[in-house]
């Protein structure tokens, strides 16, 4: 269509979001004749709930304020019969893996799933009486205001924590605790920019012993044996091991002939998803596969935490950037990855910088974990309320 100029955002598929409506991403914005024209069978208003129909199939929001939208590509308005069902409770069963799943096994299409309006019409909905709908999204809207504050907090830790790279990795932190002053201090150029004049810039390869990637034959995986690790086993930040691929100890054996993961070397992902970092924190022994490279760092030189960190900083970032490869997947060889240019200061300072940058990063754990524990709640109490398989008058009680 033509959309013609005009401040009234036109609602797509691309724009609904699970539990929200997005427009930081892509959208149309239509005038006033066009809301006439398109609109004719009602308006729009704050609390109403919209679905999207396909391309995703299922995402559900509501209407967020009193302002006017376009219902666009993909998405229809549930306008709701108020004295049966309140729209906060209807969002949240409609969200809820219960309705979810029935929606999918009603669904249609391979490369995009979707469902015929009539079809669903027809899926039933659990309705319990107004003021125990009311009760249910009030406790629910409660976990949910504390999900999205926690999500902001991290956001701006992750803010704070980019910045503070930025002023460490340039000025450093001298004997006293304190970031250099130019004014105070003596700077230098070198090939990754201005550093203080304390510091060198290495090639990674002369301050470690090896850099070596994994076996590159799959090997036999059974039931129980040694963990042998790929990319997507270091992709958290916990390795869980009893969920990753077991190989028999003899291969083990021959595998680390070549290449042998120890406590204090680093593992970083080459290949698929390149950049991953995590230093080897523990004794158990596995082996890994081709995409990943294991990194032995010359402890007199360079602590591997530190390391750890300048790997996955916008120092090496950037040049990985100008050395990925595009094809069916990006890449790394072993040589572009020892020719990475470290900034190194002293063993001293490297521990002071760590001491900064594990403030924020634990902020950053603590955090996340909290998060997913809020999420693991929600996910319960959503299942057990809009089944009615637990009452809300205990939970009220404790509710502010």
């Amino acid at each position: 269509m033509t959309w013609r100029g005009g401040d009234i955002p036109a609602l797509s598929a691309n724009n609904v979001e699970m539990g929200k409506i997005n427009l930081a991403k892509e959208t149309n914005y239509g005038s006033e004749a066009l809301y006439k024209k398109w609109m004719n069978k009602g308006d729009t208003k704050k609390g109403d709930i919209i679905i999207t129909m396909e391309a995703p199939l299922g995402n559900i929001a509501q209407i967020p304020d009193h302002r006017k939208y376009i219902l666009s590509q993909r998405v229809i308005l549930l306008k709701t019969k108020e004295d049966l069902i309140y729209n906060d409770f209807l969002k949240n069963f409609l969200l809820s893996d219960l309705f979810q799943n029935r929606l999918k096994s009603y669904s249609s299409g391979t490369t995009a799933t979707g469902i015929q309006q009539s079809k669903l019409l027809k899926l039933p909905i659990i309705v319990p009486p107004i003021p125990q709908q009311q009760q249910i999204a009030r406790i629910l809207d409660t976990v949910d205001k504390a999900i999205a504050q926690t999500e902001t907090l991290i956001a701006k830790y992750k803010r704070i924590k980019i910045g503070l790279m930025q002023d460490l990795l340039t000025r450093g932190i001298d004997e006293n605790g304190q970031l250099r002053d130019p004014r105070t201090h003596k700077f230098k150029r070198s090939p990754l920019g201005m550093i203080p004049d304390e510091w060198e810039v290495k090639d990674l390869s002369s301050i470690t012993f090896k850099i070596i990637d994994g076996t590159h034959f799959t090997p036999k995986y059974i039931d129980h044996g040694v963990p042998f690790l790929r990319v997507t086993d270091i992709q958290d930040t916990e390795i869980h091991f009893d969920h990753v691929k077991k190989i028999s100890l003899q291969e083990h054996q021959f595998l680390t002939q070549r290449c042998k993961p120890e406590y204090g070397d680093i593992l970083y992902s080459k290949n698929g998803t390149i950049g991953l970092t995590k230093v080897i924190d523990w004794y158990r022994e596995f082996s890994i596969f081709v995409s990943l490279c294991l990194i032995k760092p010359i402890l007199s030189l360079v602590n591997p935490w530190y390391l750890e960190e300048i790997l996955k900083s916008p120092v090496v970032n950037e040049q990985i950037r100008m050395r990925a490869k595009q094809g069916t997947i990006i890449n790394l060889h072993l040589e572009e990855i020892r020719e990475f240019l470290i900034p190194v200061p002293s063993c001293n300072e490297q521990n002071r910088l760590i001491e900064a940058w594990k403030k924020y990063n634990n902020c950053l754990i603590n955090e996340e974990l909290y998060l997913t524990k809020l999420q693991k709640i929600k996910t319960g109490l959503m299942q057990d309320l809009l089944t009615g398989k637990t009452s809300v008058k205990p939970l009220l009680t404790n509710q502010p």
